[in-house]
């Protein structure tokens, strides 16, 4: 990446936030565990919360006193180290980066883990391409999102081997969990059963779905579109959800794997009829 192209690219995704989840931290190549804060004298291992092109949040396990003890160091100098090693790199990239510390306060509803943000003075140039392609597979995924819309994959043996899905999914509305049997997907839709002891949906009211992949486990979030209630009790449900990079990226990993079998079996029968 030259430099001019790096600085435009710095522009575009200077005010891009990403949370960081399991798939952030598979896309990132970072390594859990690995990650450390530096306050004045004291090393702190922390685990990534949010991170952007200008500084990152991280989480540290405190107790009181030491929240109050780091909070004397808010507008210092820090130092944070991460390590990365994305899946086709033979060895781990260490990365340290000089940081102002600008905050380090409690997490709401959980007084034992305090949140430590730090602003970078500046960001290192291989943090700064490893997060910009990180935005740009976003960019791209959201793209293809808007592609993948309404183009339903059947839930059977051969999609669920092809796709890793481990043929399980909960259903969570109004506070009620249920164990529903997905039967289509697409980017923007899911098509599943409840069982009669379920509960009982309404067009309209929103709805979560946790998914269980043997790449990912992630929730999406969405509403109820659709609903037809069998005569057996079971209610045929058609929901809408919001993008999910987790189910984008496995879409898009399936729609290749379906082009490449289908230009392969159109060449075996070039091949056979040319014999």
């Amino acid at each position: 990446m030259s430099m001019q192209n790096q600085a435009n690219l710095y522009e575009q995704y200077e005010n891009e936030i990403a949370s960081v989840n399991l798939f952030t931290q598979a896309k990132l190549g970072l390594k859990p565990g690995q990650t450390i804060v530096k306050i004045d004298t004291y090393s702190i291992i922390c685990v990534p919360y949010r991170f952007s092109l200008k500084g990152a949040v991280l989480l540290a396990s405190f107790s009181s006193e030491e929240q109050s003890l780091f909070q004397r160091f808010v507008n210092q100098l820090a130092g944070l180290t991460l390590i990365f090693q994305p899946d086709k790199s033979p060895n781990p990239l260490k990365i340290f980066a000089r940081c102002m510390l600008k905050s380090v306060s409690p997490m709401k509803g959980r007084e034992s883990i305090g949140l430590v943000e730090v602003v970078f003075k500046p960001c290192p140039p291989d943090l700064i391409t490893i997060f910009i392609d990180y935005f740009m597979l976003l960019d791209r995924l959201k793209v293809e999102f808007d592609d993948y819309k309404g183009k339903l994959i059947a839930i059977n043996s051969d999609s669920s081997k092809a796709m890793a899905y481990n043929n399980f999914s909960m259903l969570g509305y109004e506070g009620a969990q249920a164990k529903v049997a997905l039967f289509a997907l697409a980017s923007d839709t899911l098509n599943f059963l409840v069982p009669m002891n379920g509960p009982q949906l309404q067009e309209g009211k929103p709805m979560q779905m946790k998914l269980y992949f043997q790449s990912f486990q992630f929730t999406v979030q969405g509403s109820i579109a659709k609903i037809a209630r069998l005569q057996n009790g079971v209610q045929k449900v058609e929901a809408t959800i919001q993008f999910s990079s987790e189910l984008v990226s496995i879409i898009e990993q399936y729609r290749f794997a379906e082009k490449f079998q289908v230009k392969a079996i159109q060449v075996s029968d070039t091949m056979v009829k040319t014999d």
